[in-house]
């Protein structure tokens, strides 16, 4: 699928997609066929769908930071036309998040803290999650989620290197550590 493919697509859908964002209904059929015909354009974007304080309807296009998908999120950001009542955005923006869930497990932004070095290029973190289970992967992809809406998803891809994470301990001192708030200030004002 082109470019234009999909954007000729979108505009035919419009109104579904519309509908979808404010309804509160169980029938995710015009989200997966989003979806699908995203996945047809290139398996690495993915769709998030929401409203602005603008009342605008949003098309976030994310890669869900995997690298590899940046120049296709590029490449159909570029290409999109003017919608009225719609805005695009390529990557999850950086913001305030106070509460994600993620397959049913659930923490707030505060319960993390990250202590970072700075490797030339990229940042090196370690994460510190409060109640952190080394054997339960939702913690990471929770943290993940955390990571591109408050440091922003370009950022996380192009400007983090290792992620290490860590249980939050009694042992564990805050003095060395920051908020994921703070480590995206560090980010953009050194880089």
């Amino acid at each position: 699928m082109t470019d234009k493919n999909f954007w000729d697509w979108f505009q035919s859908k419009k109104a579904e997609i519309e509908e979808f964002i404010i309804s509160d209904t169980d029938d995710y059929s015009i989200y997966e066929e989003l979806t699908d015909k995203l996945n047809n354009y290139n398996t690495f974007v993915i769709p998030e769908l929401t409203r602005d304080t603008d009342d605008n309807n949003v098309l976030i296009l994310s890669c869900d930071g995997k690298v590899e998908g940046i120049p296709f999120v590029e490449r159909l950001y570029e290409s999109a036309p003017i919608v009225e009542k719609w805005r695009f955005q390529k990557y999850r923006a950086p913001g305030q998040v106070r509460e994600l869930t993620y397959q049913g497990l659930e923490f707030r932004s505060n319960d993390i803290k990250a202590r970072y070095t700075f490797e030339g290029q990229y940042y090196d973190i370690e994460l510190f999650i409060k109640g952190y289970d080394d054997t339960d992967d939702r913690y990471k992809g929770l943290a993940f989620l955390y990571l591109d809406h408050m440091v922003g998803e370009y950022n996380v891809m192009t400007k983090i290197g290792k992620i290490e994470f860590r249980k939050t301990g009694f042992l564990n001192s805050s003095d060395d550590k920051v908020s994921l708030q703070e480590l995206r200030a560090t980010i953009e004002r050194l880089n």
